[in-house]
């Protein structure tokens, strides 16, 4: 076995582990999380999103007067107390609408704002596009809205536009009245006035939409046609805080159920989006309206983005970061640090074994000796070990070789002892060996004899 210098720092090994161990944990984290690291910044309506059409600036709004809000990218958040707000798109399938609303039915009030705007995120009208920015194209049909909320109640939708705008507008694409609306005049109209149940009256946008149906108590009204803005389902709860502007039809004992949570339906996007959290008025309504459907759970605000394309389903690695598994993974990370520090502080620098098989006499002699050893003939090889050192010697002194043997071990004898022994003792011992032990030793002594009175 021989030593090797350590031919690196420890320091810079020592980096190079944690940057590597920091990487690959990152890994795995990437993975495992997959859509939940994304922004969200996509110019759609929902509550990740910073365009005009989205909700980012009511979740800003709430979080920052001290409510818990989260965005939930996973189904599990239908089952968890407190307010849940679907941001549908205008392709969103009613089945799943409704099973959410079914199941959310004893968890917590929902909030599901209808979609309003179709809209884009490249340049269409002259404006230099940014990420998260959007251009409304025009409004998404009432249908849209209807087929969606078919499982849940039957509602009647319109689009209200001025009637100037209407004349105006003949003949012109989608995209250069959104443009000359944007350059020309607000998105409220302040002398138009909404009532509503919850807070005071607020400005009514210059298009909006309005609903209408038979189990539908409006919360928020267009003044000129008494439809509603923003309503909740009639489905047989008690709703106190959310006592609409029409009495409730449902005044059956059997078909009132105190445990139920509301269902809210906002028809007008513009009424809770960030385009109308820029009107002081419209963004005090709809904090009002949310803090009201809050006070019934104990739970968080959440915003729903898995009906907008941004959800993602868990995995082993999604459940490795999660409770109650992320105490197992950081007992893991901890056990496999400790490991590490146990390599790096190993006693003395590593040894290097040596070659099985040595090269050129070496090998020979080494290969042979081991094959003997293995094969326990080590006293076969006194004899001729012996007298191959005394033939050494013999020539070495000039000893004639046809000399009487005992002649030749007198003379040899007269060289003088070593460790007490003459030559003639060792050569006895040599061949009176009883194990390879005791070969090993008396042929070392006998070489030693040679080398030293010798050579």
């Amino acid at each position: 076995m021989s030593v090797q210098a350590n031919p690196f720092k420890r320091t810079t090994i020592m980096i190079m582990f944690a940057i590597g161990f920091a990487a690959f944990v990152a890994l795995l984290y990437g993975l495992g999380a997959g859509d939940n690291l994304s922004s969200g910044k996509n110019g759609q309506a929902h509550g990740a999103s910073n365009s005009l059409v989205g909700y980012k600036a009511l979740a800003n709004l709430l979080e920052k007067t001290g409510h818990e809000v989260k965005l939930s990218r996973s189904a599990a958040a239908i089952d968890e107390p407190g307010l849940l707000i679907l941001t549908p798109n205008a392709y969103a399938e009613a089945e799943k609408i409704a099973e959410i609303v079914q199941e959310r039915a004893y968890a917590g009030p929902t909030m599901i704002i209808l979609p309003k705007w179709q809209v884009a995120t490249t340049n269409l009208v002259g404006m230099e596009s940014q990420k998260g920015w959007a251009t409304r194209l025009g409004t998404v049909p009432g249908e849209s809205g209807v087929r969606m909320l078919s499982d849940i109640v039957d509602v009647e939708l319109q689009t209200i536009r001025p009637e100037e705008d209407q004349k105006a507008n003949e003949g012109k694409s989608k995209a250069v009245i959104a443009s000359e609306r944007q350059s020309t005049q607000s998105d409220f109209n302040p002398s138009e006035i909404a009532n509503s149940a919850v807070g005071d009256p607020i400005p009514l946008p210059e298009i909006h939409n309005t609903m209408i149906g038979d189990y539908l108590r409006n919360i928020v009204e267009d003044p000129e046609n008494g439809e509603s803005l923003i309503g909740y389902v009639d489905d047989g709860g008690i709703y106190d805080n959310l006592e609409g502007l029409d009495p409730s039809v449902l005044t059956a004992d059997d078909e009132i159920d105190s445990a139920y949570y509301p269902v809210v339906i906002v028809a007008d996007a513009d009424l809770m989006n960030n385009t109308g959290m820029g009107n002081e008025k419209i963004a005090r309504h709809a904090y009002d309206l949310v803090a009201a459907l809050q006070a019934q759970t104990d739970g968080p605000i959440i915003f729903d983005l898995t009906l907008n394309g941004l959800g993602s389903s868990d995995n082993l690695l999604t459940l490795a970061f999660k409770p109650p598994f992320l105490s197992a993974t950081i007992c893991l990370i901890i056990a496999a640090l400790a490991a590490a520090w146990m390599a790096f502080n190993r006693f003395g620098p590593p040894v290097r074994e040596r070659r099985s098989i040595d090269f050129g006499k070496t090998a020979l002699v080494n290969n042979s000796a081991g094959f003997i050893h293995r094969m326990r003939r080590e006293h076969m090889v006194a004899d001729p070990y012996g007298e191959m050192i005394r033939d050494e010697a013999i020539r070495a002194l000039g000893l004639s070789s046809s000399a009487d043997r005992e002649e030749q071990n007198r003379k040899l004898d007269m060289l003088g002892e070593v460790d007490g022994y003459r030559f003639t003792a060792l050569l006895n011992n040599l061949n009176q060996s009883q194990n390879s032990r005791e070969t090993a030793d008396h042929a070392a002594a006998l070489y030693h004899w040679k080398k030293e009175l010798i050579g």
